[in-house]
């Protein structure tokens, strides 16, 4: 590990809580041993004074174990000894620097005597086992620190290659199913071609230029997991214009659209399905055909698209065609939203209704 990643190792480890209850016990049991060991009498520098080591000692005792100059997040036993020895006496050198000043025979005397440091060899015995106690104790935490820490970042980097492994395994799916799309609509579109032809040559030309577009727009749409709510919409006219050629004055279009929600992007051929199934089950085989009214209305945070027709009455087979199976396969399997495919009557039409909210989970 390098210093950005110990630095981030260190914070990681400082907001735990069981840190700052090792902490507590470490600043309440030196308070405790100094007590008996040295002066009764304690100023609040001196009591606060364990607590910022520990903190110190817990957040940097890691330190001389995780530098390793390279990808490896432990240094080798001998190399992290040789390094944490050094580091550790240098925190305890700070602490003692800290410590009131001690006077010849060891009591406390005036601020303006010599650098406390002159006087370790007058520290009392136990206090100074003490303090040799904790740079032990300094060493061997941070070794056993260091571990867990690579064992926490072992566990987290499994976790997100299982996260990543499975959301490509996702995509993989939905791409799947999304190309199974394209030959479902071409199958469709070329059995309204071939009616088509037998009445009218002419328009089955036209109808093929347009077929050609659709299906550039197709291949487009399945090597995308995204898509704008305009780019959509552009699939959809494509593919009503064929249909237009196949049934004429027969099919109406209306186009209840919100165009300030047109640059959301949402996963590829959610309205085709919805389109397509109107058409199969509720307006061709009705004899005078029907109205298409297709809507886009709710906020960046809430889209609500729909498709409602006239013609035939709701057939409860529709809600399980392939063009829906295939559409709730793919919403079942989309990242960053939640949905919800409602098929209903509603004052004598048929409205199928998707919701789609960001998923902030």
């Amino acid at each position: 590990m390098k210093s950005p990643q110990i630095l981030a190792s260190a914070s990681t480890r400082l907001r735990r809580p069981g840190t700052w209850g090792s902490v507590l016990l470490f600043g309440s049991l030196w308070n405790g041993l100094r007590w008996v060991t040295g002066p009764e009498y304690f100023s609040i520098g001196e009591i606060l004074l364990p607590f910022a080591f520990g903190i110190l000692l817990l957040g940097l005792a890691a330190a001389p174990w995780q530098w390793t100059g390279d990808d490896r997040s432990v240094a080798p036993f001998l190399r992290g000894l040789a390094q944490a020895l050094p580091w550790n006496a240098i925190l305890l050198l700070m602490l003692i620097a800290l410590l009131p000043e001690h006077g010849e025979h060891g009591n406390r005397g005036g601020r303006g005597g010599v650098h406390p440091l002159s006087f370790l060899p007058n520290l009392p015995p136990r206090l100074l086992v003490l303090l040799v106690a904790c740079g032990t104790f300094g060493v061997l935490a941070g070794w056993i620190l260091a571990d867990r820490d690579q064992e926490a970042l072992r566990a987290e980097t499994q976790s997100l290659r299982a996260e990543e492994q499975t959301r490509l395994a996702r995509e993989a799916q939905a791409r799947a199913l999304q190309s199974q799309m394209n030959p479902h609509v071409l199958f469709n579109a070329l059995s309204g071609l071939a009616e088509l032809a037998r009445e009218n040559g002419v328009a089955t030309e036209a109808a093929l230029v347009n077929l050609a577009g659709l299906l550039r727009r197709l291949l487009d749409h399945s090597a995308k997991l995204r898509v704008s709510l305009d780019e959509e919409r552009g699939l959809v006219e494509g593919f009503l214009a064929l249909e237009r050629f196949r049934m004429g004055d027969r099919l109406s279009v209306r186009w209840n659209w919100d165009s300030r929600l047109e640059d959301v992007e949402v996963p590829p051929l959610l309205l085709q399905p919805l389109v397509e199934n109107a058409l199969k089950h509720g307006i061709v085989p009705c004899r005078e055909g029907g109205e298409l009214e297709i809507g886009l209305s709710g906020e960046i945070d809430y889209l609500r698209l729909w498709v409602a027709n006239t013609g035939q009455a709701l057939d409860p087979a529709a809600a399980s065609g392939t063009g829906l199976a295939n559409l709730r396969q793919r919403l079942s399997l989309m990242d960053g939203f939640k949905s919800r495919l409602d098929l209903r009557s509603e004052g004598g039409r048929t409205v199928a209704e998707l919701i789609l909210e960001p998923n902030h989970d």
